[in-house]
């Protein structure tokens, strides 16, 4: 079964998500990511959405999320909720993947 990260942002600005995502374009996605989604929410808020195949791969892109925010972004990133769980219900392009 799938496992995803599902994380709330808080900016600083308005300005700061279009940074956010010009930063996230620039250095990828995490290792072994199936899908990673990031998605305006409001001015200043966003969601971001990533599905691993395994928990220890799930376990691994956190780290180095943590990593990251903590010293590349700290400066824009108001507030960040990451939450996780097993992904239940997957459809890619109108198909459900099982």
């Amino acid at each position: 079964m799938s496992v995803a990260n599902v994380t709330m942002f808080e900016f600083q600005t308005s300005d700061s998500i279009e940074e956010f995502a010009s930063w996230y374009k620039g250095h990828g996605t995490y290792p072994n990511n199936d899908i990673s989604l990031f998605v305006r929410t409001g001015e200043t808020s966003a969601i971001g959405i990533s599905v691993y195949p395994t928990e220890q791969d799930r376990q691994n892109a956190d780290k180095l999320r943590n990593e990251s925010t903590s010293t590349d972004l700290s400066e824009i990133v108001k507030e960040m909720i990451p939450i996780s769980g097993d992904v239940l219900v997957h459809f890619l392009k109108g198909r459900l993947l099982e």
